[in-house]
């Protein structure tokens, strides 16, 4: 028996309260430290001076990167879907921060934690140079996308994580290479995803990280490659979290079919928006779920990305928010619409067209 989907009744306010508690569970789902410490003996002083010279003798490479550890976030904080400064802002890592396993050592250099978000610049140093398909990763993938290794970890021994189930994620580390044995780079980890969504994150913490694996992907189209599988890479960090510099602008605002945005949080890493449905709010003509599609623009005119109500806010100009609802009675219409955005020629003209046929418009000024 065929079964006609389209005529399958689900009712719009119990669909939409799934979606907003799967959108809510996704979204929620010092100075450098100095290589030698003043000690108040001499001979201990002595002797970390003459280990080190013996560790850089024997092995240069780690001489040559010196100068990275605790600079890295420099050399690639432009690069990261979340782009921001983050290296006049970042704490010294100074626990156990450098784990070495198969031939690969693997140093947590930096950090910025705060409510919404841990980033961390890390390098990783092979004995052997790494693949050649691995030095070439940047150049066979799409355009902009950049080199990165991901890493299989696991926090469950984190102090304030209580999953019984373990802790276990992938982490992004984007970044380059400085040689052929040297990769640096920063990763994020989002306290609004898994596994620290509906967790309230204390403001001091001990920081628990296993890796397992290191992987990456040599090209567009190509199964992942392992660099290094069945290692055991471990650090444990006291993090301080930093003091916000978020900022929320109350909105409370409605399309026509019903859904809002209740408010805008503002940080220099990220923005996000929050979204409500109300049934009530629902006018005449637009009781289908996709009955808008709504584009959003910046202070400037420039498209938002946004992507599942988070999006950087590097490159927009925040003066003001506005979110367009256009009428999509058909597949063609939103097909037009999405072609429109998507056009470079059209992109001057795009506020004037959709201040022309929006059926209405939420306008948010965000200026302090």
């Amino acid at each position: 028996m065929q079964i006609d989907l389209n005529k399958i009744n689900v009712p719009r306010k119990e669909l939409q309260d799934v979606i907003n508690r799967s959108m809510v569970s996704v979204r929620r789902m010092h100075r450098r430290k100095l290589f030698f410490r003043v000690v108040s003996r001499c001979g201990a002083a002595a002797a970390a001076i003459v280990a080190v010279v013996g560790i850089c003798a024997a092995n240069p490479a780690f001489a040559e990167n010196i100068p990275l550890i605790g600079h890295i976030f420099e050399q690639v904080q432009d690069e990261q879907q979340y782009p921001g400064d983050y290296s006049t802002k970042a704490d010294q890592l100074t626990g156990t921060n450098v784990s070495t396993s198969q031939g690969i050592t693997v140093t947590l250099s930096e950090i910025v934690c705060t409510e919404k978000s841990m980033n961390v610049s890390a390098m990783i140093e092979s004995e052997d140079a790494f693949p050649e398909d691995a030095l070439t990763m940047a150049e066979n993938m799409d355009e902009g996308y950049g080199a990165h290794f991901y890493l299989d970890a696991d926090q469950s021994e984190t102090s304030f994580v209580t999953h019984e189930d373990g802790v276990k994620d992938v982490l992004d580390l984007k970044g380059e290479f400085t040689d052929d044995h040297t990769f640096i780079g920063m990763f994020r980890i989002d306290f609004d995803l898994y596994p620290f969504a509906d967790v309230t994150i204390p403001d001091q913490f001990t920081w628990n990280l296993k890796i397992s694996g290191i992987s990456y992907y040599p090209g567009t189209d190509v199964s992942s490659k392992h660099l290094a599988d069945g290692g055991e890479w471990s650090f444990s960090n006291e993090v301080t979290k930093q003091a916000s510099e978020a900022r929320t602008v109350q909105v409370g605002q409605y399309m026509p079919n019903g859904d809002g945005i209740t408010d805008i949080t503002i940080s220099p890493y990220e923005v996000i928006i929050n979204y409500d449905y109300d049934e009530s709010r629902i006018q005449p003509g637009y009781e289908r779920f996709d009955s808008i599609f709504t584009v959003m623009l910046d202070g400037s005119g420039k498209v938002i990305n946004d992507k599942v109500g988070l999006f950087s806010p590097e490159g927009y100009d925040l003066s003001k928010i506005t979110v367009y609802s256009m009428s999509t009675p058909d597949e063609a219409t939103s097909t037009a619409i999405q072609e429109k955005l998507t056009d470079e020629s059209f992109a001057s003209q795009l506020p004037g067209w959709l201040e022309e046929n929006a059926v209405s418009k939420i306008e948010i000024p965000l200026e302090r």
